[in-house]
């Protein structure tokens, strides 16, 4: 059947969210922190209690996608930030990187890895006993460090599984979609759809007018009982006027 065949009978979703499911997701956001929240977020300081607090916070917050204690922990702990809905490898403790700054809605396939620091290539040894400080024979680390090259993720990205994203990438945009089993060794554009080894362009999601109206709008600003009163607007292939109508009708 041609791709025109395959739409007629695909048709448009004509569709709106329940009021039902609208206030799901506006009890879900609201059991996203307890009222422990606070008592967890200090516990975790001792070792010995972080893996019970980290199944506190998915227990009591509605699970790793919505629990507000867990990228507390990550935050403060670990200097890992975390959008809200995003999810997957990068609620693991001790998977991305300190200093990974990581937008809404993501999502992340499993057996990620990230990153930010190479062997040296130019010295007499690539040994991490000569670059390495935590290995006890250097005051401090004879490489950059994971905090000075930094990872930002924007919204809305779509990372497929065994992803490796290499230090030469410092940025991966906007609604960017990575596919599985990528070598990711630079920046990502806004809107781009990448693969393979190493990642290259495939193509861009839509025209640069419409990538600028998308950013503009910041739809990932919304939480998910109020992003689902678009109803139709997120089934359908993407009509910029209307996004720009909904975003509107959400600032008056």
């Amino acid at each position: 059947m041609s791709k025109k065949g395959i739409l007629s009978v695909m048709g448009k979703n004509n569709f709106s969210f329940s009021k039902e499911k609208i206030n799901l997701a506006l009890r879900k956001d609201k059991g996203s922190e307890h009222s422990f929240s606070r008592l967890i977020h200090s516990a975790y300081k001792y070792r010995i209690l972080r893996k019970p607090c980290l199944i506190l916070c998915n227990r009591l917050e509605n699970g790793r996608l919505f629990s507000q204690s867990l990228r507390n922990i990550l935050r403060d702990y670990h200097d890992v930030s975390v959008g809200r809905y995003s999810y997957g490898p990068c609620l693991d403790i001790g998977m991305m990187p300190p200093g990974t700054r990581v937008g809404a809605y993501c999502s992340f396939g499993a057996q990620l890895s990230v990153f930010r620091r190479n062997h040296p290539a130019e010295t007499l040894s690539q040994h991490p006993f000569f670059y390495n400080s935590w290995l006890g024979f250097l005051e401090k680390d004879n490489i950059q460090t994971d905090r000075d090259n930094p990872l930002s993720i924007g919204n809305d990205v779509w990372i497929g599984a065994k992803t490796t994203i290499l230090p030469g990438c410092r940025r991966i945009g906007n609604g960017a979609i990575i596919g599985a089993n990528s070598v990711v060794t630079r920046d990502v554009e806004d809107f781009s759809i990448i693969a393979g080894n190493p990642a290259k362009l495939i193509k861009k999601r839509f025209s640069a007018e419409t990538i600028d109206q998308i950013n503009k709008s910041a739809w990932w600003n919304l939480k998910l009982h109020e992003l689902l009163e678009a109803g139709e607007l997120l089934l359908n292939p993407l009509d910029t006027e209307k996004l720009r109508a909904f975003i509107n009708s959400k600032k008056d």
